[in-house]
């Protein structure tokens, strides 16, 4: 069991954000992690899109890290999201201008183990705390001081090629999710809302629990943001000991057998609507369907449309609302009609 202390200024300071490059590698560690447990089953399907992706040797250093990876993961991979919302942009600007002690830090502690690693993370065992393999640790160190740079630009190619035409759509999941648990805060407090967030989460003794094989405590005041993912099929803790980039990172289910669930990403409502407009419709008729609110009608419309989900036609005074050939495809995908 992990704790982690919760005292009033952590609690003040709890917040929601996404991570473009926090979702990058929760989905080099469910590739790592995947490989070391070939049985285990896998939490996304784009996961084999990233593990193919990797194999083609354009990412020879991200595929360093996975082949390298046993429990720690160099914090510069998970920049702290600075918004709600941080483009994939900002966050990799953070990779590349990473500071030479810090990155040298935190490498050493990935390449040779031991006491540097478990500095950086207390509560590893001693069968996590080995060394990489010497291929490994000579693909990464051939970067030399170009190794952020290095890392950024393969992290931007791996994003392009698997994660941008996804991430609206994400998103969109993503808000949903943080919508629905606030609503829960708001209802039954903030406590009930921590535990209701994952089964591994429990409020016990002003503290947040995490059920684990690991025995350690995230204490001090020091604010930790909330990230959901869709590719880590755990709850997580990234940089967990540094004020300014602790993150506790909170999957959302996917159905692990049959055809893949579109709900846990797009949410019910969302879903609900898109499948509704099997002709077009306008708000006012969506509203009506579904026992809504206009407004909340549109403010998800406006998500789908984003998403490229939906379009939309003016026919007068009406506009009127229609499925896209995307969303004809992820339906047909996902066993809908």
């Amino acid at each position: 069991m992990i704790r982690v202390e919760m005292p009033a200024e952590r609690l003040a300071g709890l917040r929601w954000a996404t991570s473009p490059v926090g979702e990058l590698a929760a989905a080099l560690v469910a590739v790592a992690e995947g490989a070391a447990r070939p049985s285990a089953p896998v939490q996304s399907p784009a996961s084999a899109e990233v593990r193919v992706a990797l194999r083609t040797g354009c990412f020879p250093t991200l595929s360093a890290v996975v082949q390298g990876y046993v429990a720690y993961l160099p914090e510069l991979l998970t920049p702290s999201p600075p918004s709600f919302l941080p483009s994939v942009e900002e966050q990799l600007h953070a990779v590349a201008t990473a500071r030479t002690e810090a990155l040298r830090s935190q490498f050493t502690a990935f390449l040779a183990g031991g006491a540097a690693r478990r500095r950086r993370c207390s509560w590893l065992r001693e069968g996590e705390l080995g060394g990489v393999d010497e291929r490994v640790r000579a693909r990464i160190e051939a970067a030399g001081t170009d190794l952020p740079d290095r890392l950024a630009a393969e992290l931007h190619l791996l994003w392009s090629t698997v994660f941008a035409t996804r991430w609206a759509v994400f998103t969109a999941g993503f808000e949903e999710f943080i919508e629905r648990h606030s609503a829960v805060t708001a209802r039954e407090g903030l406590r009930s809302a921590l535990s209701a967030l994952h089964s591994a989460l429990s409020w016990q003794n002003s503290a947040l629990e995490i059920a684990s094989e690991h025995r350690g405590s995230v204490t001090g005041s020091h604010h930790i943001t909330l990230v959901p993912t869709l590719y880590l099929g755990r709850v997580g803790l990234h940089a967990p000991q540094r004020p300014d980039a602790a993150q506790l990172v909170v999957p959302l289910s996917l159905t692990r057998t049959g055809p893949p669930r579109m709900e846990p990403v797009l949410g019910d409502t969302r879903m609900r609507l898109l499948q509704s407009i099997d002709r077009p419709r306008t708000t006012t008729e969506l509203a009506a369907l579904h026992h809504l609110t206009p407004a909340t009608v549109s403010f998800h419309l406006s998500r789908l449309l984003d998403a490229d989900l939906v379009g939309r036609q003016r026919e007068g005074r009406q506009v009127r609302y229609h499925r896209t050939a995307r969303a004809h495809n992820l339906l047909r995908g996902a066993g809908r009609p």
